[in-house]
């Protein structure tokens, strides 16, 4: 798995952004951290991570989600847990609290929130499978190219930033397309 470091590095590479001895990178992590954090959230909004949360019932029918971080949407919600085959009863969310419609969990007992959350891509870890850390990194480009040729316009020559242009989109539809590859199909339940 590529953490942020080398998603910034390849990044780099294919924008050409090269460390030229005393010469810091015209992208510096920062302005690339921004980047690749507006894709993280694109391509998390198309292909989520999916992840367990467990939370302890206080005997109410409601549940306090505010502690997930980077939650999109609580997909089901499972309680009792263990069953077999499980149990997944009706559940409203208004705010940050999911109320269960068919049954009150006793006091203390285990309930299960299957969600849709933003990837997490940190110098240690990542959730991205390859393929996800592929688009990332075309849509990082993507998004640098557009900032850097805002930043440069007056100074670029007409011919020149035509090309560049042409070359962004490009890249562009080449991430658009690649967004809409990694886009999970929506499933409708009765």
């Amino acid at each position: 798995m590529k953490n942020i470091s080398a998603i910034r590095a390849t990044v780099r590479q294919l924008l050409r952004d090269e460390y030229l001895s005393g010469s810091p990178f015209e992208f510096d992590d920062e302005e690339l951290n921004i980047h690749i954090g507006e894709v993280l959230i694109e391509v998390s909004q198309r292909s989520p991570y999916e992840a367990r949360e467990t939370k302890v019932s206080d005997g109410t029918k409601e549940v306090d989600i505010s502690s997930i971080t980077d939650l999109f949407e609580v997909v089901e919600v499972e309680y009792p847990i263990g069953s077999d085959p499980q149990d997944f009863p009706n559940f409203t969310i208004f705010g940050n609290t999911l109320r269960i419609e068919d049954t009150t969990p006793t006091s203390g007992a285990n309930i299960y929130l299957y969600c849709n959350k933003v990837h997490q891509l940190t110098e240690a870890s990542s959730t991205l499978s390859p393929d996800l850390a592929k688009v990332i990194v075309e849509g990082t480009v993507v998004k640098a190219a557009i900032a850097w040729l805002n930043k440069m316009r007056e100074q670029i020559v007409p011919s020149s930033i035509r090309l560049y242009q042409t070359w962004i989109n490009t890249q562009y539809i080449i991430y658009q397309r690649n967004l809409e590859y990694i886009t999970k199909p929506k499933v409708w339940k009765y």
